[in-house]
């Protein structure tokens, strides 16, 4: 994933598949400091990942620019760009109306993705 420094923050764009539909999120957030994976809601929703209300779980999203209420949820099979992962646990809430972002990857993908910031060559790639 190739990295833009947008306001002094890392942006990537990455398309999202689930479920056979693919869309690109263009102002997806590298954000070390954040444990879980976030999506917008209403982007998720036009590949047909919808809120899992039954099994998913709330959580408290916080950080300096306060809190805010996401739903975490297990999706059974989701690819970031060239990246499957199955079983994977991530949040979906409305990061784009709040925060400006179309998601958050944290730590969580990039550790088990095994995959390395390069700021050097402003890329995300394998270790």
């Amino acid at each position: 994933m190739k990295i833009q420094m947008i306001n002094h923050l890392p942006i990537v764009t990455v398309g999202i598949k689930y479920n056979e539909k693919t869309k690109t999120f263009h102002n997806v957030l590298i954000d070390t400091g954040c444990s879980s994976t976030i999506l917008d809601t209403d982007l998720s929703e036009e590949i047909g990942l919808f809120l899992d209300i039954e099994n998913a779980i709330t959580r408290q999203m916080y950080g300096i620019g306060g809190t805010e209420i996401c739903i975490e949820q297990k999706v059974k099979n989701i690819c970031f760009g060239k990246h499957q992962l199955k079983n994977f646990t991530m949040q979906l809430g409305d990061v784009r109306d709040a925060h400006g972002f179309d998601g958050i990857i944290g730590s969580d993908f990039l550790i088990s993705n095994k995959l390395m910031i390069d700021f050097d060559h402003m890329v995300i790639r394998n270790r």
